[in-house]
């Protein structure tokens, strides 16, 4: 039909016809009529097989979602945690070339126990680790099944574009279900135990830290009372010299509230913009940190972790819960090593003896 309708013209002009050309022009109108109320019939079938194509994956996302819902349950506690160990870390280049920032060693630990640490130590049970693609082999590999004996259930998600620390909370949607939560960023490493975590109710909840050089990071100003006044992301006029680490407590609205949070000149979402909702509701505290906050992001930083947490002994006041949980992965991985190593050599010892063997019969 479609060839009919391009040569109409050729028969239309042609000296030489059995039929007029006002017959000729009527049949090819006609037919060209009958092609475009198939191909019109056609867009709509196919229109109407792709919405129920996306009402079925809707339907299907749905049910995901309630799924996941009952996967997670509520934590006897009512209150879950969240690491966020995603990112690319480009600022330690090329130590992060092969490995996530936090799986390099800060003293003899590697550094993704610190903000385990702090969670485990404040009664929190129920943890989700976010993480990049690229390094997801590694963390399920160290920390898969490691706390599988002791009472605490990790919890994996992949974030493939870093999108701003809120967008943790529209990951761990599922996962936090009607808790309230903890976030802990997971290159920082905080010697308090932070009592605030346990007695949490609602509202949010973040921290102060006296520095040299507030202008880095979010910086906070409170007054007497510690009343939260102003919150400013690295300010370029001094503020206050108390900056916020990467540790927040929010109640469960926290989800609804990130979600409507509009992404900055940088393309992400901002943390800070999350705790000014919460200060616009005036529900939302500081607490000092009174031991040492270290944010190692940088070269210069992890080195100074490492001095750090060697000198005051914070690896060695782990909750018993990660140092058994580490001492039982280490024998294991010692276990398998051997098995490896003498199913090696006792090829090896094979193979010297049918070698002796066929060496004897020539």
């Amino acid at each position: 039909m479609i060839f009919m309708m391009m040569v109409t013209p050729f028969f239309v002009n042609s000296p030489v016809g059995i039929f007029s050309k006002e017959i000729i022009q009527a049949l090819f109108v006609s037919m060209e009529f009958v092609v475009s109320v198939f191909f019109l019939n056609e867009y709509h079938r196919l229109k109407i097989i792709i919405q129920k194509d996306e009402a079925s994956k809707k339907s299907v996302k749905h049910i995901e979602t309630g799924l996941k819902k009952l996967f997670f349950k509520k934590s006897d506690t009512g209150m879950k945690g969240i690491v966020l160990s995603g990112g690319t870390a480009t600022r330690l280049f090329p130590l992060t070339a092969t490995t996530s920032k936090q799986l390099l060693p800060v003293y003899n630990k590697q550094m993704i126990f610190y903000p385990l640490n702090t969670l485990i130590k404040a009664g929190i049970r129920d943890i989700l680790l976010i993480v990049s693609p690229e390094n997801s082999g590694q963390y399920l590999n160290l920390l898969g099944s490691i706390f599988k004996n002791h009472g605490v259930n990790l919890y994996f998600e992949v974030q493939k574009v870093p999108g701003g620390l809120p967008e943790a909370f529209i990951l761990g949607e599922n996962f936090i279900g009607s808790d309230n939560v903890t976030l802990v960023l997971g290159d920082n490493i905080i010697e308090d135990d932070i009592k605030a975590i346990s007695k949490f109710k609602s509202g949010g909840h973040i921290f102060a830290k006296k520095v040299h050089d507030p202008e880095r990071s979010g910086v906070v100003k409170f007054d007497k009372n510690k009343k939260v006044v102003k919150i400013v992301e690295k300010p370029k006029k001094w503020i206050s010299d108390y900056a916020i680490p990467g540790l927040y407590i929010f109640d469960n609205n926290v989800v609804e509230i990130a979600k409507k949070l509009k992404p900055s000149k940088r393309g992400e979402l901002e943390i800070v913009d999350l705790q000014l909702a919460y200060l616009k509701k005036d529900q939302l505290r500081v607490d000092i940190l009174k031991g040492a906050w270290m944010d190692a992001g940088t070269h210069e930083s992890l080195l100074e972790a490492g001095k750090i947490v060697k000198e005051k002994k914070i690896a060695e006041n782990f909750h018993p819960i990660i140092n058994a949980a580490i001492d039982e992965f280490n024998n294991e991985l010692k276990m398998r090593t051997k098995a490896v190593l003498n199913m090696h050599n006792l090829h090896l010892r094979e193979e010297f003896m049918l070698n002796k063997k066929n060496k004897n019969k020539k």
